[in-house]
């Protein structure tokens, strides 16, 4: 008999993008050749040529997936998803992968998709996805907060398995300068609370005129940049656009605080990269934030929305340095501890191990 071989279907890990950044995590810590495992690439954010060459690398990947399917002795197929447009794409290659009777674990990794299913989907595209959810053999969650919304889901509520998202630790040295830095790292839009982070900022830096807001992320920086201007913060506010590699650490070692104050998140990577790397954390509580940080032990957390509430956590790592320290310790031990990829890894395996696919 051949050898078990195991594919991933993901968006490109050269592209942009929490799962990418999963993906590359994976990659650095030999994950797929552990687990003989060959990704294939349902979508990237790479396309040069917009839908028609999304079309065509969807297509491509339906048609190797056949190929693999027909010509190879798969064990299981890791399905990496998001909301919407992936979740379309994706249960069509469940029910295909379903028909060859071949295990399928399916990773849900979008922020929104609460949204998407009770907002979004009538009753027929609810019962739909449910359909979908259980018709698969393991469903991977990042979060407690999520595993509470798919019981609500499953038939079968033993399917469902939290894997924290897993980052390398990033060892930096610190520069030390005369600002205060405060650093957010994300696609710049209303979901992740910019708007509110950027009006708390203006507060914060009329008390504490040497603190700096470092906005690094694609999106509408336009609307953000107008918003700079009106309120008269060009001077403390540096929109960056998209960063990444050697671009993203030199931000990070310029940062004293990271800030995450979203209104809907799976489990993000930038908090678990700044506690990997001795940068203390204000955030929300949305989505999997709770099961990173602890307030006032390993960070700082406050209500989506709540700018006040913001401003003075703001204030209170630069007003509170001692303080602040501890909890930048904390964060750094919890990661080592629950996080990191020596971590995670192991978890991915075994639960390819119990589907019978090592």
């Amino acid at each position: 008999m051949k050898k078990l071989k195991n594919l991933t279907i993901a968006t490109d890990r050269n592209g942009q993008g929490g799962i990418a950044t999963v993906l590359n995590g994976y990659a650095n810590e030999h994950f797929f050749e552990m687990t003989n495992s060959e990704i294939l690439i349902s979508h990237s954010t790479n396309a040069k040529f917009g839908l028609l060459s999304q079309l065509f690398t969807f297509g491509l990947c339906i048609l190797n997936l056949i190929y693999q399917l027909l010509f190879c002795n798969i064990g299981l197929v890791h399905i990496h998803m998001s909301s919407r447009g992936s979740y379309m794409r994706k249960s069509k290659l469940i029910k295909l992968i379903k028909y060859f009777n071949v295990k399928v674990v399916l990773h849900l990794h979008g922020a929104e998709f609460r949204e998407f299913y009770g907002n979004e989907c009538d009753a027929t595209k609810q019962a739909e996805i449910r359909a979908t959810f259980n018709s698969v053999d393991k469903v991977i969650v990042l979060s407690s907060q999520w595993m509470q919304w798919l019981k609500t889901i499953l038939d079968d509520p033993s399917k469902g398995v939290v894997v924290y998202n897993a980052v390398p630790a990033l060892e930096i040295e610190k520069r030390i300068t005369e600002e205060f830095n405060f650093v957010f790292l994300g696609r710049l839009g209303e979901r992740k609370g910019v708007t509110d982070l950027i009006e708390a900022f203006k507060y914060v830096v009329q008390k504490h005129p040497q603190s700096r807001l470092l906005l690094g992320g694609d999106g509408d920086i336009n609307k953000y940049r107008k918003l700079v201007e009106t309120l008269e913060l060009t001077e403390s506010v540096k929109l960056l656009g998209w960063i990444s590699g050697d671009d993203k650490l030199n931000v990070l070692k310029q940062a004293n605080a990271y800030v995450l104050p979203s209104y809907n998140e799976g489990f993000p990577m930038g908090v678990l990269e700044a506690m990997s790397c001795n940068i203390p954390v204000i955030a929300s509580t949305a989505g999997g934030i709770p099961d990173a940080i602890t307030h006032g032990i390993d960070g700082l957390l406050v209500e989506a929305g709540d700018t006040n509430a913001l401003q003075l956590a703001m204030q209170s790592f630069i007003e509170s340095p001692t303080q602040t320290k501890k909890m930048e310790c904390a964060a750094k031990a919890k990661f080592l501890k629950n996080f990191s990829p020596q971590v995670i890894i192991p978890q991915i395996k075994m639960i390819y191990t119990d589907l019978g696919a090592l």
